[in-house]
Formats: structure tokens, C-alpha cells, sequence
């Protein structure tokens, strides 16, 4: 468990920096940064140790930005991607952390 604790915080810095250095209008970074920031760690924490398998730093990034509701292009700026990419890493995700339907990321 700690060590899901600390890829979270991990990816929670990792994910501040790429949103204040990507192009998006200071009023939506404040937006994103503030719903990053109430994401319940708890619950991010109790979906990685459900996974099936490990989750690698940048799961739980997208993983962060999914459970914060924010836009799919909002997060291909962030990440740099196309909105497709996004699309199909939420698909990933919840393929690997939901194999019980409870919770749709």
C-alpha cells in the first residue's frame, strides 16, 4: 500500500507540472489543478491494489484525470496525445481495474 501511496503522489507532481507547462488557458489549468487536487487518494489507492496488474506512474496519472471528470481534450493537451490515445487508455483502465463493473473510470 505504500508504495501505491507514493507512485500517487508521484504522478500527482508529475501531473502539476505537465498541466502549468501545457497551453491551456490559465482559467482551465486552475480548473484541472483544483479537481487533480480533490481526487479522494483513498480511492485511487484502493483501485491500484484492485488492478490486475501493477500500474505504471502514467496509469495513475490518467487514472487521476479520469476520476477528476476532466475533458478528453483537456487531457490529450496535458499528455500531449491525441484524444484517441485517451480514449483508449480509459478503455485500458477499466478493463484492468474494474473487472467487477463497480466502478466506471
Amino acid at each position: 500500500m505504500e508504495n501505491n501511496v507514493l507512485i500517487i503522489h508521484h504522478a500527482m507532481r508529475k501531473l502539476e507540472t505537465l498541466i502549468q507547462r501545457s497551453s491551456l488557458s490559465v482559467e482551465i489549468k486552475e480548473q484541472t489543478l483544483e479537481s487533480i487536487r480533490s481526487v479522494d487518494v483513498n480511492l485511487v489507492v484502493s483501485i491500484c491494489e484492485s488492478a490486475s496488474s501493477p500500474l505504471t506512474r502514467g496509469n495513475v496519472a490518467y487514472l487521476l484525470c479520469f476520476l477528476a471528470r476532466i475533458d478528453t481534450k483537456v487531457i490529450a493537451s496535458i499528455f500531449l496525445v491525441e484524444p484517441s490515445t485517451v480514449y483508449t487508455s480509459r478503455y485500458r483502465l477499466n478493463r484492468r481495474c474494474n473487472a467487477d463493473k463497480k466502478l466506471q473510470i
